[in-house]
C-alpha cells in the first residue's frame, strides 16, 4: 500500500474513530440523520447565509453547503472532504452530499476508499442489491453502499474522473421531500401565469410612480 492510501485512511479513520468501530447508519461523523438546520449549521459552522430555501410548500426545503476551510496541501493530515451540502424536509436533514478533494484522492484505488468506510458501517451490500441514490450525479457509479432500515449511506465515483462522493439519505424523510418537492413544480406551473401577470402590473405601477416623482421635482422646480 502506497503512502497515498496509508494517509487517506488514517486521516478518515482520525476523523471518524470517535463514531465507535460499529456505527448505525444514522450519522455521518457528527452530523445526524433528523436533525434541525440550526444544530448542524451550528456544528459546521454555516452561516445563515449560506442557506437557500428551494421550496416553501407544501413543505419547506432547504439547503446548507459547507466548504472546507483552506488547507497548504503540504499539510498531511489534511481532511480529505472538500465540502458537504445538509438537506433538509420541514427543519429535519434528510440528506448529506459529501465531496472528497481530488488531490486527497488521488493515487487511491476505489478499494482505498471503501476499506476505512467498511470499517466504520460494517460489510456492504451486495452489488445487486444496490439501489441509486436520487441524488446522484447521471454519469457517476455507484461503488459501495450500507444498508439500513431507515437510512442507506452510498458511496459514488464520476465516471470519467475520480471525484468521490459520499451520500447519506434518510429514507422516510427522503420519499417525504421527493413528494413534496414534486408537489411544489406542479404548484409552481399552476401559479407561473398569475405571476407573471403580478409581476407585469407592479412594473407597470412602479414605472408610474416613477414618473410621478420626476414630474413632481421637475414641476416644483421650473420657471418659465
Amino acid at each position: 500500500m502506497n503512502a497515498a492510501r496509508v494517509l487517506f485512511i488514517a486521516v478518515v479513520l482520525v476523523f471518524t474513530s470517535q463514531l465507535g468501530s460499529a456505527q448505525d447508519l444514522s450519522r455521518y461523523r457528527g452530523y445526524v440523520l433528523d436533525s434541525s438546520l440550526e444544530s448542524v449549521a451550528a456544528a459546521s459552522g454555516g452561516r445563515a447565509s449560506d442557506v437557500k430555501t428551494l421550496h416553501e410548500r407544501p413543505a419547506r426545503i432547504q439547503e446548507l453547503e459547507w466548504r472546507a476551510p483552506y488547507v497548504s496541501s503540504g499539510n498531511a493530515l489534511a481532511d480529505p472532504v472538500r465540502g458537504a451540502v445538509f438537506t433538509f424536509y420541514d427543519d429535519a436533514l434528510y440528506q448529506v452530499v459529501v465531496s472528497y478533494d481530488r488531490d486527497r484522492t488521488k493515487g487511491l484505488t476505489d478499494s482505498d476508499i471503501i476499506q476505512p468506510l467498511t470499517a466504520l458501517y460494517g460489510e456492504p451490500v451486495l452489488r445487486s442489491a444496490r439501489i441509486r441514490p436520487p441524488a446522484a450525479l447521471r454519469d457517476a457509479v455507484v461503488l459501495a453502499q450500507w444498508d439500513g432500515p431507515d437510512s442507506s449511506l452510498t458511496l459514488l465515483r464520476e465516471a470519467y474522473s475520480t471525484e468521490y462522493q459520499l451520500v447519506l439519505v434518510s429514507k422516510a424523510l427522503s420519499t417525504r421531500a421527493r413528494t413534496a418537492i414534486r408537489e411544489a413544480g406542479r404548484l409552481d406551473a399552476i401559479e407561473a401565469p398569475r405571476r407573471e401577470r403580478e409581476e407585469r402590473q407592479r412594473e407597470v405601477a412602479d414605472a408610474a410612480d416613477a414618473q410621478d416623482k420626476i414630474r413632481t421635482t421637475n414641476k416644483a422646480a421650473f420657471r418659465p
